[in-house]
């Protein structure tokens, strides 16, 4: 043993100071020695010298595998300082181009490309344009956050093209695009952003498209119709093979799903017909039955129609022609009635059917009797041209008669009367007789034709009417020229009697005018009576003078009255004036001597000046109306020269709204002359009216259009695809807005059918509408309750896979609906995450009291199971005490790390250990300024706990501990 401690090699020395010199004096170009420095520097507890050990090898590969494997933690720092030197050119260690390519895309870990590569391109800008390693570095790290670090820091344009497209989702690109601002990049960004909108919106708008038709295709389970029901089914067959083409957009649960809806629907319909039908058919043949029936109705009542139109209105010029389309039309009837025949009657229509035979064979018999019916109404309307020459000449006869007997009769007429009939050398009692004659001719003829043409039987009692209307004309004219004299008799001796002389004189005048018109005939009923009242009337003119004497003074005062008195209605005023006027007028002047004649001139200039006065506020009044006449004149003359100025050739629709301004400056001008007026109004239409012309031909223009518009859209009414009528309903909408006004009376009318067929429209969108989001809410309602079942306290795995499932189905989901599930997803990841705070918070703190206890355990305190407390404390934790074997792994003792833990936690030292403190601290912050970071308290709770095997002197120095690990409990992580 003695020997054997004397020949010991330094390196194999218990003491790390004296392995520490023995690395000085090995060479790592002996194989020997190399492998000495290998064996301590990657197995000797002591990180100072395995750090000497490796320093002497100075191996990028042995740095890199220590920074890798170190279980110390002050040699696994040094070791990742060494790799990130070599790697940036800062140390003594050098590697080339292609062994740092080469690290990075081979060994180096995922963290330690995000944590070097940064800094790396501070050296090497460009280190990045090889798209090779790029790809690789993101392919190694396969996080997104350093996927856009790449694309933004050095990524060449073309690998920022292929990582733009790579993208599956939108937030990842639109926080992309945030930071960038190279427009291309931004439009390629859009671009691919857009792309995955549609691939997204691609399945939902096929899942709506195939949910429509099937509820469609379901729906034809309510049609009565089998022929309906078949075409629409070929439709929507044909509809559904074109979209189950695309079905490879959806998962294969969703493809079985609907695949199964269709064939389910589609055996449904198929037994539906199988049901409906035998008795569809029985509808089908009893519809025919009575279509037939129907149409042999109208076909008999056209041929009726036809052979009465034969008889009435072509009886006479009807050609083979007539005959042959009115024979064909009976001849219809005929194939009807063998159609029913094939088809079988009913017992209940058989009644009807022997009743059209019976009529067709009527026709029939008509039409075979044609002939012969048109040679006597030929004759028949010979007979009618005969009558109507008499009767002619009768009525010519009788009003020459007539107007001989009347003293005012124009002679010149009376002879160009006689001169036309005077040459036939007849007498109206042989007229008479000629057409008594002809007319029982003519009813002769008549009993042979079954059914006289109208235009014959009118033109027949038109000239009978005639003959007799003349002679009842005259009479009438002579019985009321009778007794307007009478009535005028009968007046003027009721004023008489009532002492109204005046009246009764001047009403006389216009009695003896009509009893001058009369015909002697008419005369002599009334002579005893008009001579006897003309008498009166003679003795009653001599009284008129007598009485005029003491009426015009009084009517004198009454004018000079009115005219000192004012004027409030000028209309009272003209009324009161006309009314004195008439009544002078009606006075005849005095003739017995010429001292009254002087009076009554005096009389009447008093009179005559004091209706000038009392006329004056109305000759005020009415030249104020004539000034505002011709105010109105020459507002409207402006108004047809600004009408004039128009130019025509202005687009109708500022055209319309200049006319209609000066055509209500027209219509509200004021009145002007009634002469002066009419001129103007002709000058105005004939201006206006080029313009009218042109606006109106413009509006019906736009009528026709907008008409055009209303029956597009009542056409959509029925379309199958109620949102591609929408769309074509909006676009009809914007044409309208684009055509012109169509007029007041039509604008209106059009716009309440075009709103009218729009509205069916958007009814039937909103009923769709409804039912498609009803299947979105009982889906959203579905996904709800599937968020509520999940369970946050289950393992992540459990967790992340429930979620995603729910999230797998969002994308069919609109926007505000996937808002709302959304929400709710957040709502249960943030209750999951707070419990996984919770549960870390807890865990720290069981850690925590697990290392206190233990502690306390090996300072001889406590009595808690040791196994128990190493299994809480965890693998990395109880791996220190481990460690803690009696050997010093640290280059400082147990005391300075528990006061530099003490100040990393920010927890107060003892006043013994101040200078302790200071020179921790200055050391800290030097490793900080240096090494741009310091040990953290984890990191020298660590050591302190790896330092050696606890014992009873350490007792206050692991108080000390206790009470800053019970402070930060974090610390235990």
């Amino acid at each position: 043993m003695i020997f054997s401690r004397i020949f010991t090699p330094s390196h194999q020395s218990p003491k790390p100071e004296k392995r520490i010199q023995a690395i000085e004096n090995l060479s790592p170009y002996k194989a020997q020695e190399k492998t000495i420095l290998h064996e301590l520097a990657f197995n000797d507890e002591d990180p100072n010298v395995s750090l000497s050990a490796l320093e002497k090898l100075n191996s990028f590969v042995l740095w890199l595998k220590m920074s890798q494997i170190a279980k110390q933690a002050r040699v696994k720092k040094v070791a990742e300082q060494k790799v990130n030197s070599a790697l940036l050119n800062e140390g003594d260690l050098s590697l080339s181009c292609e062994e740092k390519l080469s690290f990075l895309k081979e060994t180096a870990s995922p963290e330690f490309v995000i944590q070097l590569l940064p800094k790396m391109l501070e050296k090497d800008a460009a280190l990045l344009r090889d798209d090779t390693l790029a790809k690789a570095l993101i392919e190694k790290v396969n996080k997104p956050s350093f996927t856009h670090y790449v694309f933004l820091e050095g990524a060449s344009a073309s690998l920022q093209t292929q990582l733009i497209n790579g993208y599956s989702t939108i937030s990842d690109l639109q926080k992309l695009a945030k930071k960038v601002s190279d427009d291309d990049l931004l439009s390629k960004i859009n671009v691919r952003i857009d792309a995955i909108k549609e691939a997204q919106q691609r399945p939902v708008e096929l899942k709506k498209q195939l949910t429509l038709t099937l509820s469609k295709y379901q729906a034809l389970l309510d049609k009565p119709d089998v022929e309906v029901v078949e075409q629409k089914r070929r439709e929507f067959d044909s509809e559904l093979s074109g979209l189950f083409a695309q079905i490879n957009l959806l998962t294969q649960e969703e493809h079985t799903e609907y695949k199964e809806k269709r064939e389910r629907i589609s055996e449904q319909v198929d037994r539906y017909l199988s049901r409906i039908r035998p008795g569809w058919e029985e509808k089908q043949l009893a519809t025919q039955l009575a279509n037939t029936q129907a149409l042999c109705e109208q076909l008999l009542a056209h041929a009726i129609e036809q052979v009465s139109w034969l008889y009435d209105n072509r009886l006479c010029e009807a050609t083979l022609a007539d005959v042959a389309t009115v024979n064909e039309s009976v001849r219809g009837v005929e194939a009807t009635l063998e159609q029913l025949a094939r088809l079988g009657n009913e017992k209940s229509s058989e009644k009807r059917l022997k009743e059209i035979t019976k009529a067709v064979n009527e026709l029939n018999d008509k039409l075979e009797r044609f002939s012969m019916q048109q040679h006597y109404g030929q004759k028949l309307l010979i007979k009618l041209q005969m009558l109507e020459d008499i009767a002619t000449k009768i009525t010519t006869l009788s009003a020459v008669k007539v107007q001989s007997g009347q003293t005012d009769a124009n002679p010149a007429e009376l002879s160009a009367q006689v001169d036309e009939t005077s040459h036939e050398n007849v007498t109206l009692d042989t007229l008479q007789a000629a057409f008594t004659e002809a007319r029982e001719d003519y009813k002769k003829l008549s009993s042979e034709i079954d059914a006289i043409p109208k235009a014959l039987s009118g033109r027949y009692k038109a000239l009978i009417n005639r003959v007799s209307a003349k002679e009842r004309a005259q009479k009438t004219k002579q019985n009321e020229q009778i007794k307007n004299v009478r009535r005028q008799i009968s007046v003027i001796d009721n004023l008489i009697g009532q002492g109204k002389f005046r009246v009764a004189i001047s009403k006389f005048q216009k009695l003896e005018n009509n009893y001058n018109e009369m015909p002697d005939s008419a005369k002599e009923q009334v002579e005893k009576r008009f001579d006897k009242t003309a008498e009166e009337v003679s003795r009653l003119e001599g009284w008129q003078s007598y009485l005029a004497a003491p009426r015009k003074p009084a009517l004198v005062e009454e004018a000079l009255t009115l005219a000192s008195t004012e004027a409030d209605d000028i209309k009272a005023r003209s009324e009161a004036i006309k009314y004195l006027r008439k009544q002078w007028l009606s006075l005849t002047t005095t003739t017995n001597s010429s001292t009254t004649d002087g009076s009554d001139d005096d009389l009447q200039k008093q009179f005559d000046d004091a209706l000038e006065k009392a006329f004056e506020p109305c000759r005020e009044h009415y030249a104020k109306l004539d000034e505002q006449r011709q105010q109105a004149q020459e507002k409207r003359v402006a108004i047809i020269a600004s009408v004039k100025s128009i130019d025509p050739s202005l687009p109708e629709a500022e055209l319309v709204k200049i006319f209609d301004r000066a055509a209500k400056q027209w219509h509200a001008a004021g009145q002007v002359e009634r002469d002066t007026y009419e001129q103007l109004k002709r000058e105005w239409k004939a201006i206006s009216a080029p313009i009218q012309t042109k606006i109106q031909a413009w509006q019906n223009d736009n009528q026709a259009q907008k008409r055009d518009l209303v029956s597009q859209a009542q056409q959509l009414a029925n379309h199958d695809d109620v949102a591609v009528a929408a769309d074509e309903a909006q676009s009809l909408q914007n044409r309208w807005k684009q055509v012109g006004h169509a007029g007041k009376r039509e604008e209106s009318k059009l716009w309440s059918e075009f709103k009218a067929a729009n509205d069916l429209v958007f009814e039937r969108l909103k009923a769709e509408r409804k039912l498609l989001n009803n299947v979105v809410n009982e889906k959203v309602d579905s996904l709800l309750s599937n968020i509520e079942n999940i369970d946050t306290s289950s393992d992540d795995a459990s967790f992340n896979e429930s979620m995603a499932r729910v999230r797998e189905q969002l994308a069919e989901l609109p926007k505000p609906q996937r808002s709302k599930v959304e929400r709710k997803l957040n709502v249960v990841e943030s209750k999951r995450e707070a419990q996984a705070e919770r549960a870390q918070a807890q865990s720290q703190r069981d850690k925590a009291q697990a290392l206190t206890s233990l502690l306390k355990l090996s300072v001889g305190e406590g009595t808690e199971d040791k196994e128990t407390l190493i299994e809480r404390l965890g693998k990395r934790w109880s791996g220190f005490f481990t460690q803690s074997d009696g050997c010093t792994r640290s280059q400082h003792d147990r005391r300075w790390l528990t006061v530099a833990l003490e100040v990393a936690s920010n927890m107060p030292s003892p006043d013994t250990d101040t200078s302790i403190r200071s020179s921790v601290q200055l050391q800290m912050m030097t490793a900080k300024l240096e090494q741009g970071e310091a040990a953290t308290a984890s990191e020298i709770l660590a050591d302190w706990l790896s330092y050696d095997v606890l014992e009873f002197k350490d007792n206050a120095l692991t108080q000390r501990v206790i009470a800053v690990v019970d402070a930060h409990p974090e610390v235990v992580y």
